[in-house]
């Protein structure tokens, strides 16, 4: 029977009691003696009923919880039971490390708790994963405090995770985690350029120290009143991508400690970093703020897209093998949200599904994420630089096969107002890229660049192909080492020979360009770098798509006779299956 001095029901837990360690046990008891009034109260002194209240309404007023959570009783809860020996034997295993200073004052913690990720993993059909117990351990201390029920209390850890955690718990294969080290590395990069190189050249990846934040929203790295103040912040601010912005600032905030001598020193700094105090919190989510307001909206938009918080998405690997955040270059900027930029009387929010997307009459009212931070994200200010190679090379190749007297005026895809456009001569210059950037030394952490190139889609591809690894030693503040990808040579005579004027030898050109310039950047500490997602080609279709004209495009653009060809024979391979399908 549980413990009546927790004023709990008497329904019979079918749970073996979990016995710990002799030692184990003379800590607890030498805890309870030290222990006072003062101290337990001091752990639950940022949470109320009121704030319980709080969150509900937050939670539920965003459309949670996801899942179904009618005819829930506490004795369902209470009476759960699991036949997996080795599954109970982790949970239980977790169960003695979650909470041991706080758990003290509730005899029964650990049976309740046990209970409680029972219920949610055979009630939701999954397996259980670790970081559940340490999200699920501050809820049922609720209970000592505010005696709430335990159907309350699993409602609201389901409408948290739901929120925060969608996928994280419930897929199989970890492609919502992984999308997520992806995005921390480009808001990383986006906003501390030499943290993420220092990252990058001591070979540490999110992986090896932002799981457990992630997993657990930072509840293994604060004490009881801490980690209820910060979900509490999280609540409240309704982003289910702030965790992200939470995470780069703690980071770029605790800098200092990454910038020694010896890089095995790095991965311990991470893992003995914890949040002691309420001023602390506060100075990270001041900062965390400033680096969302800051952020294009197409970082929301690839999160969109990746599905991570999609609980009835069947595509999460299909969608992280296609859009590949953890192998981008910089931060990708979607072609909606450029136009926001270069067209923003006609394009005026970035998001296609809303009401406001393109309408002379703006709606101040809508509760569309993009509308509402739309002031904020109007004090970005932008330099997109082309670097499109805009001599004949790629277009005089198409004439020759054409053999057609067009002029290259005729042919010319365009391009977007308000663009720095660099020519061929600065792009084969020895002096490619510092050429260009000399003029921007002054206003890198002003302005934010977006580089657009003719095409994207075959950059993962081009640089695993055709580059290789060349480490070479290179001295920032006497601590860093350079380790860098260059053009394999052999590699491309292999695969052109003499035959270089296929238009895929120039796109590598392109890109080759495209990633010394992303290079120089990042080793002369530009802040803000991005590129355009899909290239000029993604931005062509999407300006035929919506009839926005395009400076300088050529009544037979040859991009708008390739989408042609792509259209016909898309529809070709669709009415061949069809016809399949009918016979």
């Amino acid at each position: 029977m549980l413990n009546n001095n927790d004023n709990q029901t008497n329904t019979k837990i079918k749970l073996e009691e979990v016995e710990l360690n002799p030692e184990r046990k003379i800590f607890e008891n030498k805890l309870r003696r030290m222990s006072s009034k003062e101290d337990i109260n001091h752990y639950f002194e940022t949470i109320n009923e009121v704030k319980v209240l709080g969150w509900e309404n937050k939670l539920f007023e965003s459309k949670l919880p996801i899942r179904d959570l009618t005819n829930i009783t506490d004795p369902d809860i209470l009476s759960e039971e699991i036949s997996d020996f080795k599954t109970m034997r982790i949970i239980r295993g977790d169960i003695d490390r979650t909470r041991v200073q706080e758990s003290i004052y509730m005899t029964s913690f650990k049976e309740y708790l046990y209970q409680l990720i029972i219920y949610y993993i055979k009630k939701n059909k999954i397996s259980y994963k670790q970081g559940l117990n340490e999200i699920a351990g501050p809820f049922i201390l609720l209970k000592y405090k505010l005696k709430l029920s335990f159907t309350r209390i699993y409602k609201l850890l389901v409408c948290f995770i739901d929120k925060f955690l969608t996928n994280y718990f419930s897929e199989k294969e970890f492609f919502s985690l992984q999308s997520s080290f992806g995005l921390i590395n480009l808001l990383l990069q986006y906003h501390d350029t030499e943290l993420f190189r220092r990252f990058e050249y001591a070979l540490i990846s999110p992986d090896l120290y932002a799981t457990s934040w992630i997993m657990t929203l930072f509840a293994n790295k604060c004490e009881l009143n801490v980690i209820y103040y910060l979900w509490d912040k999280l609540i409240l601010f309704d982003d289910t991508l702030f965790p992200l912005f939470f995470i780069t600032a703690y980071l770029i905030l605790n800098r200092d400690k990454f910038f020694v001598e010896d890089y095995s020193v790095i991965l311990t700094e991470l893992s003995q970093m914890h949040i002691d105090t309420i001023k602390e919190v506060n100075e990270i989510l001041d900062f965390a703020n400033e680096i969302r307001d800051k952020t294009p909206n197409s970082f929301y938009l690839l999160a969109n897209k990746l599905e991570i918080f999609n609980y009835d998405s069947q595509n999460l690997q299909i969608l992280y093998e296609k859009f590949k955040p953890n192998l981008m270059l910089a931060m990708p900027i979607f072609p909606t949200d450029i136009f926001c930029i270069t067209h923003k009387n006609i394009i005026r929010c970035p998001d296609v599904n809303c009401e406001n997307f393109k309408t002379e009459k703006f709606n101040t009212f809508s509760k569309c994420l993009y509308c509402r931070n739309r002031e904020v994200k109007k004090k970005i200010s932008f330099i997109i630089i082309d670097i499109r190679i805009f001599d004949n090379e790629i277009y005089n190749n198409e004439l020759i096969d054409k053999k057609e007297d067009i002029l290259l005026s005729d042919i010319f895809p365009g391009f977007l107002p308000k663009t720095i456009r660099i020519t061929s001569e600065q792009l084969n210059s020895d002096e490619f890229p510092k050429n260009i950037l000399k003029d921007y030394t002054d206003e890198k952490e002003k302005y934010h660049f977006i580089i657009i190139t003719s095409d994207t889609k075959n950059y993962f591809e081009y640089d695993h192909k055709f580059y290789k690894f060349a480490n070479k030693k290179k001295s920032i503040k006497g601590v860093l080492f350079k380790r860098t990808r260059k053009l394999d040579n052999k590699k491309i005579e292999e695969t052109f020979g003499d035959n270089k004027n296929k238009k895929e030898y120039f796109l590598l050109k392109e890109f080759d360009y495209f990633k010394k310039l992303i290079d120089e950047m990042n080793l002369e500490k530009f802040k803000y770098v991005s590129f355009a997602y899909g290239g000029y080609k993604d931005i062509h279709s999407f300006a035929m798509k919506f009839n926005i004209d395009l400076l300088e495009h050529g009544k037979k653009c040859l991009l708008c006779e390739e989408e042609e060809r792509e259209k016909k024979e898309k529809n070709r391979k669709n009415s061949g299956l069809l016809a399949f399908k009918f016979w």
